[in-house]
């Protein structure tokens, strides 16, 4: 199993001089199966240049999971190569309780926002609820309900022995939240690692109750009370910069020495 990240941003994708490290695109990533079944999730404008890589392998059937369907999430779908191509097959899966995927992505391709209608695309496009557990190919996919406004998944890939989370846009000690914090640390209690949302500093957080994301500090917590000392923050605000990414990282490890905390980056590859 190898994971990818391709968009690691919140909110909106940024591009200038003090993001070079971490990189703009908002939120995708791919994870690859021994089966050599492609996984692709969430369509933030890092899916882009994934398309790219995709179609040069000579990949053409694929699987899409959308964690929600916030404009971060699905912005970069428009643009997905892929899509575009009749010897393509997709397979969507998302969250059905508010609205469909399908639903959700032809919003933002109508007119006049979008030249190309969601119905018109030549690629062979089939689009499922996501259930709690899911199989695809060699790799078994279990969800968790996140604290975000609007029903947001967290997931976790099992892969053998192997296994990572990915719980992107999630408040872990929200007032009122769907999923108490006792349960995100069930939920990734025994995997090998970790991905998950620190766009605040405890500061910011304060400001921002209710908003739907985490801290760098609630995050390390988390490691630490299931036991998992290897983990990765990501949905980084469009206001940080790489310096401000790079502080909180080293503050952690401070107080974690024996932990491996990296920030997330695009272009970042692991293998499990």
């Amino acid at each position: 199993m190898v994971l990818t990240l391709y968009g690691t941003r919140g909110s909106i994708a940024v591009s200038n001089k003090h993001t070079k490290k971490h990189g703009g695109n908002t939120t995708c990533i791919s994870v690859e199966a021994e089966s050599g079944d492609t996984i692709i999730v969430d369509a933030g404008t890092g899916i882009r240049d994934l398309g790219v890589e995709l179609l040069d392998k000579g990949k053409r059937k694929l699987n899409l999971l959308f964690t929600h369907y916030h404009w971060d999430h699905i912005q970069g779908f428009p643009f997905f190569t892929p899509i575009f191509q009749k010897a393509t097959e997709l397979t969507i899966l998302g969250p059905s309780e508010e609205v469909s995927a399908e639903k959700a992505l032809s919003y933002q391709m109508t007119r006049p926002y979008f030249p190309t209608d969601f119905t018109s695309l030549p690629s062979k496009i089939t689009v499922k609820p996501l259930k709690k557990s899911i199989t695809i190919g060699s790799i078994e996919i279990d969800t968790i309900v996140n604290n975000h406004p609007n029903h947001t998944r967290g997931l976790k890939f099992t892969e053998g022995k192997k296994s990572f989370v990915f719980l992107t846009d999630n408040e872990l000690f929200a007032q009122d939240g769907k999923t108490p914090y006792e349960e995100f640390v069930k939920f990734i209690t025994g995997s090998d690692f970790f991905i998950h949302d620190a766009q605040y500093t405890e500061e910011i957080y304060k400001k921002r109750l209710g908003w739907g994301h985490s801290t760098y500090g609630q995050v390390a917590k988390l490691a630490s009370d299931a036991g998992v000392k290897n983990f990765m923050v990501t949905h980084h605000d469009h206001s940080s910069t790489d310096k401000f990414i790079e502080k909180n990282i080293k503050n952690l490890k401070k107080k974690y020495p024996k932990y491996k905390i990296e920030a997330a980056a695009d272009g970042k590859t692991r293998k499990f």
